[in-house]
């Protein structure tokens, strides 16, 4: 299935959770995706096959969700060595980064992600919206700049809509040196007018290319 090209000053990254999705996606312009299991409970880890498949299926970069729990984003031993199993497993795999995000005490687990770090290298790593959470945003976005493994960061700025969240989003745009991509019910026709606004270089939505379907 060809993808219909779109000249824009951004790129945009779909999250789906089935191969279907993600064709339609790619058809109809997602520069990117992002691949998770039940997103109606903000994501989990995707099976590794169907990962798999999409590598193999798609000719757009697939980044992988790594969450072993629906239970919130924090990780205790058991859930964080489940999770480093799961990075160690699809770095087999062809993929082109992971999306991940641990807090502890509404901060970023440090001692957590450091050791994902550390089993994700070389795959770079997107620290997801679990980051909204937290409650020193501008400290832990200062420590996630130390680690260049870490090229993006997801945010709805802390709203529901990213719309909403613009003063947070472009706080972190002035002092994180890699990518801050905005996402939160993002959708198609309000893309060009969220650009005005953020000028960023990546945007994330379910719904950012179109109604997927199942």
């Amino acid at each position: 299935m060809g993808k219909i090209a779109y000249a824009r000053p951004y790129h945009i990254e779909a999250c789906v959770v089935s191969l279907s999705q993600a064709l339609y996606a790619q058809q109809y312009g997602a520069d990117r995706i992002e691949i998770c299991a039940r997103l109606e409970t903000g994501g989990v880890t995707p099976n590794i096959n169907l990962v798999s498949e999409l590598c193999s299926t798609l000719t757009i970069p697939v980044r992988v969700m790594i969450r072993e729990t629906d239970s919130g984003f924090e990780a205790d031993e058991f859930i964080l060595e489940k999770m480093i199993h799961s990075i160690d497993e699809f770095k087999k795999i062809p993929i082109d980064g992971f999306v991940i995000g641990v807090m502890k005490n509404n901060r970023v687990d440090q001692e957590a992600m450091k050791q994902i770090i550390k089993h994700s290298f070389p795959v770079p790593i997107t620290f997801h919206k679990a980051l909204d959470e937290s409650s020193q945003l501008i400290e832990d976005v200062l420590w996630i700049n130390e680690f260049r493994l870490i090229d993006t960061v997801l945010t709805s700025g802390g709203a529901i809509k990213a719309g909403d969240g613009a003063e947070k989003i472009l706080a972190m745009k002035s002092i994180f040196e890699g990518e801050i991509m905005a996402g939160g019910k993002i959708m198609l026709q309000e893309l060009k007018s969220l650009h005005e606004r953020f000028g960023l270089k990546w945007y994330h939505g379910r719904s950012i290319v179109g109604d997927l379907g199942e």
